[in-house]
């Protein structure tokens, strides 16, 4: 996939967002198409590139949010610049809690999500030069990523277009590292787990 294709597809998905928000003067939620977002996510870091972007949807009153990321990673001193597509699911089992003025806490926002990344070292099948061993279970271009994390909320009654902000962060990890740890017994846990932050912005 080049950069013109991603490019397009980040229109894409922006377009029912931008809609959206242009569409909140009417002042009411049930406006929005049922296919537009209910948020938008940026985030740092967290094995999904080094800055990402997606839509977000909510559902069961916020407790479960599927939200799907473009991510960047810069080439710095590799070849090529990463881009990688990742499909996310957010777990909240505790409602927020109110703080003092309009802020409120999340205790724990539990995450799963799956990565493709674009590029053509990257495959889902092992070549035959590769000898078949349970060693090469994995593939390349496909990673299982976790995180835990709360989030601070701040409701903005003020705003036309947003009805409120989130500040999360996170704790990650994916599925070869962990896996790598069983065998490896050198990796630290700093070298299993990273740190991710993110912004959340809900729309009215």
């Amino acid at each position: 996939m080049n950069l013109k294709t991603i490019a397009l597809l980040l229109c894409l998905t922006a377009v029912p967002a931008l809609a959206s928000a242009q569409t909140t003067d009417i002042s009411s939620a049930t406006a929005r198409k049922w296919y537009a977002p209910d948020a938008v996510t940026l985030q740092f870091a967290g094995n999904i590139g080094m800055l990402s972007i997606a839509p977000s949807y909510s559902f069961a009153q916020d407790r479960l949010n599927a939200e799907l990321f473009y991510g960047y990673v810069p080439r710095f001193d590799a070849e090529e610049a990463l881009h990688l597509f990742t499909l996310k699911g957010i777990y909240k089992p505790f409602r927020p809690v109110t703080l003092k003025g309009n802020f409120s806490l999340t205790p724990l926002r539990f995450g799963l999500g799956l990565s493709y990344y674009f590029r053509s070292q990257f495959s889902t099948n092992w070549s035959n030069a590769y000898p078949t061993s349970d060693y090469y279970w994995w593939t390349s271009s496909l990673r299982l990523t976790g995180s835990l994390g709360p989030a601070l909320n701040y409701s903005l009654p003020g705003s036309q277009s947003f009805s409120g902000l989130s500040l999360y962060g996170e704790m990650n990890t994916y599925d070869l590292i962990v896996t790598s740890a069983f065998k490896d017994e050198s990796l630290t846990t700093w070298e299993i787990l990273s740190f991710s932050l993110g912004l959340r912005a809900s729309f009215r």
